[in-house]
């Protein structure tokens, strides 16, 4: 029986190969990379274009963002450098909130009918992901949810396809 959350673990990762992006973990393996998130939004609605952020940290180029948007701008990012303070203090907060240990969210609604976050982290060999319904976030979901706001603004502009 497949469950809610694998299906909408199923869904999120689908937007990740529409836009041609490879899986964290083997983007975490990459020469160089030190660590990856990647914070992927789902629009139920389909207000806007489903968008997939990635925020690569390595020792040549530092912090940078890389933001798809799922049928929209023919999948060629909108790319940002962050500065070593934003980066830190987003590590920071993820930190604060126990993210490497934190299951998906536990009120997630059985069918598609809110917003889905699939927010990821991997370093070398580990990687964590878990699923967030931001307007249904409470506790340390509702933390994840503004950590996201504060330090990646920019992925949270829709773009209508």
């Amino acid at each position: 029986m497949v469950t809610p959350v694998r299906q909408h673990a199923a869904r999120l990762r689908l937007i990740g190969e529409h836009v041609g992006q490879p899986s964290l973990a083997a983007l975490a393996r990459s020469p160089g990379v030190q660590v990856a998130y990647r914070v992927t939004i789902y629009y139920f609605d389909r207000r806007a274009s489903h968008a997939l952020g990635t925020l690569t940290k390595t020792h040549l180029t530092g912090a940078q963002l890389a933001i798809y948007f799922e049928g929209a701008l023919g999948h060629r990012p909108l790319t940002y450098s962050l500065s070593a303070e934003r980066m830190n203090g987003f590590v920071r907060a993820l930190a604060m909130a126990d993210f490497d240990h934190l299951p998906d969210q536990p009120n997630l609604p059985t069918y598609a009918t809110s917003d889905l976050w699939f927010v990821e982290r991997a370093a070398g060999a580990f990687s964590h992901s878990m699923i967030v319904a931001p307007t249904l976030a409470e506790g340390v979901y509702k933390t994840l949810v503004e950590t996201v706001h504060e330090y990646l603004p920019e992925l949270m502009r829709q773009i209508v396809p």
